[in-house]
């Protein structure tokens, strides 16, 4: 069974500031956000927002790196479920593809 992207994205957050003595007041640093949010995001109580995600991300190339992994993670599988939703002649799909910019064949 598969990690949820939550939990991936916590453990993600602890393992790369934990480590640090003052944790959460780097970790709020990077975020733009307080030491308060940084620590509920430490202990699991809660997760960053989109705006402290981007933060992070923009401040942490580790960070940045595993959300770009979990978003071709998530492409792939949606377009395995595409695949197979041709294959038994269902034609139907998820999301407006114009919006998405991507456009995808199956093999």
């Amino acid at each position: 069974m598969q990690t949820p992207v939550r939990d991936r994205l916590l453990n993600l957050i602890k393992r790369e500031f934990e480590p640090f003595r003052f944790a959460a007041e780097m970790l709020a640093r990077s975020a733009l956000k307080t030491p308060r949010a940084a620590r509920n995001w430490l202990s699991g109580t809660n997760a960053p927002d989109a705006e402290a995600l981007i933060e992070l991300m923009a401040s942490s190339d580790s960070i940045a790196d595993e959300v770009i992994a979990l978003v071709q993670q998530r492409r792939k599988e949606r377009e395995g479920e595409k695949c197979r939703g041709l294959s038994s002649g269902y034609a139907g799909s998820h999301g407006s593809e114009h919006t998405t910019g991507h456009h995808h064949q199956c093999m």
